[in-house]
């Protein structure tokens, strides 16, 4: 295990100096340095295309959640996360994609970045959230239409490789947090593998 392990963080290293991804950043530094907290290292490794973000950048607070659209839990936590974000000036929330439960959330995901090169991810990211039942075709264009989304442009920039990219690299991130389902929780620097309550969360904002 060790071994496939080593050689996995080498393709995506391979795979991502190209992207400038990794400019600044080594495997030491994400796992081994523990001069920054990990959550905010991170965030670090991971491109602004790569993150929908509700709040400020320099909130007290940060809440990241790695998170698939078919996950039950991750759609229950979803407005307890918004009402946060949306009511607190200090804390921000970052939604960072984890695509494990099938290949549609991992096309889903691409389309969530792709929608994000138009400035339109965290729009479209709650839609998707805010749809009742399952996830199909048509509910998936209606929600397209209702946030405006360029679907010539998103094609295109699904093609050109980059966004497929950034969800392989958030993916091998969640795996490296630890992340070994969906929703993974980190409130600062604590660790939740699973659903916590908003009042738990709330309990660990400074």
């Amino acid at each position: 295990m060790r071994y496939s392990i080593i050689n996995f963080s080498v393709f995506i290293f391979a795979t991502f100096m190209n992207f400038n991804v990794f400019a600044d950043m080594t495997l030491n530094d994400l796992f081994f340095d523990n001069s920054k907290p990990f959550h905010l290292k991170l965030l670090e490794a991971i491109p602004e295309k790569g993150k929908l973000q509700i709040g400020p950048d320099n909130a007290e607070n940060t809440i990241i959640e790695f998170m698939d659209y078919f996950c039950g839990y991750c759609k229950k936590i979803h407005p307890e996360l918004l009402e946060l974000a949306e009511t607190r000036n200090d804390t921000r929330v970052i939604f960072i994609q984890h695509p494990i439960l099938s290949e549609s959330s991992n096309i889903i995901a691409q389309m969530v970045i792709a929608a994000n090169l138009q400035n339109k991810g965290i729009q479209f990211h709650n839609e998707l959230f805010s749809i009742e039942g399952t996830i199909n075709r048509d509910k998936l264009v209606n929600a397209m239409k209702k946030v405006q989304i360029d679907e010539n442009q998103m094609s295109l920039d699904i093609e050109t490789g980059d966004v497929k990219n950034i969800v392989l690299l958030s993916t091998f991130l969640a795996n490296g947090a630890g992340a070994r389902g969906t929703p993974t929780i980190f409130v600062n620097e604590e660790f939740f593998g699973g659903y916590i309550s908003l009042e738990q969360m709330k309990s660990l904002l400074k």
